[in-house]
C-alpha cells in the first residue's frame, strides 16, 4: 500500500478580478488547486522530484479566464512551496513566465534549472 503525501497546505490570494481565491495543494491528486466559493476553478498539476516541485502545468476553467485566476494560483502555489522549504522545476510556460516577472520568486529555481525561465509571447493589441 503507498504511503499517502502530506499536503503542503493553503493560502488565500485575491484574483485581479476581486474574486477571493483559496489556493490549497490537493496532494491526492498531486495538483494546486483555485478554488472560488468552493468550486475548483483552476488546476496546476505537479510531480514531486527529490526536494524540488515539478509544475506541469496551468488549467483554467474557460468561463474564468481572464479574471486573474491563474495568476492568483500561480503565486499561491509558489508561496506555499516557499513556505514548504521546497524548490521548483517550472515546465509550465505561465508558471515561467510568472516568475520572470516577479523576480520575489526566482530563488526557487535551482541553478541548473535557472534556463526553463523563459517569457511568453503575447498577441500586440
Amino acid at each position: 500500500m503507498a504511503e499517502s503525501i502530506e499536503s503542503l497546505g493553503s493560502v488565500d490570494r485575491t484574483a485581479s478580478s476581486g474574486l477571493l481565491t483559496v489556493i490549497r495543494d490537493n496532494s491526492e491528486c498531486a495538483e494546486f488547486q483555485a478554488i472560488v466559493d468552493g468550486e475548483v476553478l483552476g488546476r496546476q498539476p505537479y510531480r514531486r522530484y527529490r526536494d524540488h516541485i515539478v509544475l506541469m502545468a496551468t488549467h483554467v476553467d474557460e468561463r474564468w479566464r481572464e479574471r486573474g485566476i491563474s495568476s492568483a494560483l500561480i503565486d499561491g502555489t509558489l508561496g506555499i512551496i516557499r513556505s514548504a522549504g521546497a524548490t521548483v522545476v517550472p515546465r509550465c510556460k505561465l508558471t515561467s513566465d510568472y516568475i520572470l516577472h516577479h523576480p520575489e520568486f526566482r530563488e526557487l529555481v535551482p541553478e541548473q534549472y535557472q534556463g526553463l525561465l523563459r517569457q511568453v509571447s503575447r498577441p500586440r493589441n
